[in-house]
């Protein structure tokens, strides 16, 4: 046994110089092991930091210098009463790790989820009030509340209970004089439930991190209206049409999906005909302008937009969706009520049906239709959408859509139904796909997902043995709440405290 010495650092570690056994890993310097955490994943970077004090003391000097981290996939947070009463559940995809973690605010299935973004959740308290949240280190940010939107009140509500009052405005037709005039009657939601219906989507432009140079974008009711904030601001700031300028929006609601280009710098709305608008907002007022016009047979599906991380290419998803029934009821307890719109039906599921992709030409103001991504995998969902380079994240399969429910009415309402949480597999002959159930295969065989599909025969999932907790909870829960999360600053969680464990 002897000391080998690296002559290029002058530091030393104990070594058997034959077999290589009995290696003194504590020696390693920290500079080193920095190095090499800032090369690894979440789930691998947190276990190091808990090998021993020297390798925890590099990972709190890699949190403190806050070095980037390669880049990681999306994963699915969703609550687990069976690992644990409000506890929450992060699975990757395209490793198969599976941890739990801490949820500080709140249990998560009792927390709304309305976004995500950089590593963080957007969450609403019991008042409805948005939140920033990291799921793992448990830093939050509170952003400007309900009442700080141009058109919503305190007030109470026909018994008299606090409520909020939203002056939405709308015109309505009157039979007895043949027009249309504008309702300005408040429209009354209950404190606690009122995020189910004030809050479509939920965009940042950068990390809570960043400060003041994070843009919260937000669509809200009515109908998709579109205000922001900066992180620290007291009030949203309502984007209002402007009808005699091209530099403003023409219309005040009917936007329905948005995203930030960092290319770019500047924010892309969707409106429900298709049309799309940028959105300049670093000057002492918004700017806007169109770049594409309406596209025909559009009205009838959920859209998304997404942006390619290498050529930066602007994509538009269409997603039609149709009820069926399963010949499966799901479990409704005795107590249970149901405030949906079709009320209490233990069979009924809201499934998609066919995908549609778009490649949008903004300088042509053209729509293309295409009918693969071979280089690229998509994430769709009620919180925001991805795409990522498959090269990038092994595991990741080329022309393949990731998807969780968007269904409002399922997300806020019907929570007790099955949601839909799929993998499409699109056909670059045809344009056409198939869809496999992501969490049953993984319930009912035990496995991740290890489907072959018949017009994708080289379409395969790494299988990935499920945990006896995750199968009962999900084989417990049909209503099963899911949201990807794009894991760039989950790194930051303390071994030391003992709050990330793995399951399977």
């Amino acid at each position: 046994m002897e000391t080998a010495t690296d002559s290029r650092s002058g530091y030393g570690l104990v070594a058997d110089t034959v077999t290589g056994r009995d290696r003194d890993w504590s020696r390693l310097p920290e500079d080193l092991l920095v190095s090499v955490l800032g090369s690894l994943h979440v789930a691998d970077t947190i276990r190091s930091g808990a090998v021993c004090a020297s390798w925890h003391a590099a990972y709190v000097a890699f949190r403190r210098l806050r070095l980037p981290s390669p880049r990681q996939p999306p994963c699915l947070l969703y609550a687990s009463d069976a690992v644990n009463p409000g506890a929450a559940v992060l699975h990757c995809p395209s490793t198969g790790a599976t941890l739990r973690i801490p949820f500080p605010l709140a249990p998560l299935d009792r927390r709304p989820l309305l976004g995500s973004g950089h590593g963080w959740l957007i969450t609403a308290d019991e008042a409805s009030d948005l939140h920033l949240l990291n799921p793992v280190t448990g830093d939050h940010v509170a952003l400007p509340p309900i009442t700080a939107l141009h058109h919503v009140e305190r007030g109470t509500d026909e018994d008299g209970d606090p409520a909020y009052l939203v002056y939405e405005n709308l015109p309505e037709y009157n039979c007895s004089n043949s027009r249309f005039e504008v309702d300005t009657e408040p429209t009354i939601l209950p404190v606690d439930e009122a995020h189910g219906c004030m809050y479509f989507r939920v965009v940042l432009s950068a990390s809570p991190s960043a400060g003041r140079a994070c843009v919260v974008l937000l669509l809200h009711m009515p109908r998709g209206e579109v205000s922001f904030a900066r992180l620290g601001d007291d009030r949203w700031t309502w984007v209002a049409p402007v009808s005699d300028d091209d530099t403003g929006l023409p219309s005040r609601y009917g936007y329905r999906d948005a995203i930030y280009s960092a290319a770019h710098g500047l924010f892309y709305l969707l409106r429900l005909d298709a049309s799309m608008y940028s959105l300049e907002l670093n000057g002492p007022s918004p700017v806007a302008r169109k770049v594409l016009n309406y596209l025909p047979n559009s009205v009838n599906s959920t859209k998304y937009l997404v942006e390619t991380p290498a050529a930066g290419d602007i994509l538009q998803v269409w997603r039609k969706k149709k009820y069926i029934n399963s010949l499966t009821p799901v479990y409704f307890p005795p107590d249970y009520v149901d405030d949906g719109e079709r009320g209490m039906d233990p069979c009924l599921e809201h499934n998609t049906i066919e995908l549609q992709l778009y490649k949008i030409d903004l300088h042509r103001q053209r729509a293309e239709l295409i009918k693969s991504l071979p280089e690229y995998a998509l994430f769709l969902g009620f919180n925001g959408s991805m795409c990522l380079p498959v090269k990038d994240f092994p595991g990741l399969e080329p022309n393949c859509v990731y998807m969780t429910d968007d269904s409002t009415e399922y997300v806020n309402y019907n929570k007790l139904n099955r949601r839909e949480i799929v993998i499409y597999y699109w056909d670059s002959m045809s344009g056409e796909g198939q869809y496999d159930s992501f969490l049953q295969k993984f319930v009912d065989a035990g496995l991740l997902l290890s489907h072959i599909c018949s017009r994708h025969p080289k379409a395969i999932l790494p299988a990935a043995t499920a945990s006896t907790e995750l199968k009962k909870c999900m084989a417990e829960d049909p209503g099963l709440a899911a949201k990807w999360i794009s894991a760039d600053d989950i790194e930051d969680v303390n071994p030391a405290s003992n709050t990330v464990e793995k399951h399977g």
